[in-house]
């Protein structure tokens, strides 16, 4: 009996899991329709293209300007952290930390261009 209404239950789930899965696929298409009507837009009017894309690359520059200022944010709060260690520990601190850094700024912007 347990088990008969477990898979009742269950397949209730299923179902509504279903309709949200429609639902968001709907949303979806939705979505795509209205892309591709922005995108025809611009199509039609070079000025507005080149303006569009003009100001997408400016944006996408104060993207990066602002991931490098959190970079740098991150570096100095480690100098920070390193001025409140004990000076054995610091110098073995503060090498494994430029490392690291280092190495994720190296990362960060061989994957932004």
């Amino acid at each position: 009996m347990d088990k008969t209404l477990g898979s009742i239950l269950k397949g209730g789930e299923d179902l509504i899991n279903t309709e949200g899965l429609i639902v968001e696929a709907v949303e979806d298409l939705v979505k795509d329709e209205i892309k591709r009507h922005i995108r025809d837009k611009i199509e039609e009017n070079e000025e507005l293209k080149a303006e569009f894309k003009k100001y997408v690359e400016m944006l996408m520059e104060a993207k990066m300007k602002e991931a490098f200022a959190y970079g740098m944010l991150a570096k100095t709060s480690a100098e920070l952290g390193l001025e409140l260690i004990p000076p054995k520990m610091k110098a073995e601190m503060n090498e494994k930390i430029s490392e690291m850094m280092e190495k994720k700024m190296e990362e960060m912007m061989e994957r932004e261009m």
